[in-house]
């Protein structure tokens, strides 16, 4: 309970979204991640759509996750889903898009 007081307090606080997120909050936590995802970070991976479901108290979320790689020279759309999770450093994947 201490913990959701301090989020809505951070959001409210720092201005940072509190809601489920959405392709461009997917894609910029993706793209933080970079350095540490080594050879499995695909520089070209772009977000098309994601659906959210409501989350739980810890501000973690579930999304499908629609995206294509411009490294493809088929241009297909993959799907995937992810666990995003709302800390006090902003959003983080904590799985899917290779992340293991």
């Amino acid at each position: 309970m201490l913990l959701a007081v301090a989020l809505a307090w951070m959001c409210n606080v720092t201005g940072i979204s509190c809601t489920a997120p959405n392709a461009e909050i997917i894609q910029k936590a993706y793209e933080q991640e970079a350095p540490s995802s080594g050879v499995r970070h695909d520089k070209g991976l772009k977000i098309v759509e994601a659906t959210c479901d409501k989350g739980d108290e810890s501000k973690r979320f579930l999304c499908q996750v629609s995206f294509v790689s411009e490294d493809d020279p088929d241009k297909r759309l993959y799907f995937d889903i992810v666990s995003a999770l709302l800390t006090e450093n902003g959003w983080v994947l904590t799985s899917g898009l290779c992340k293991r």
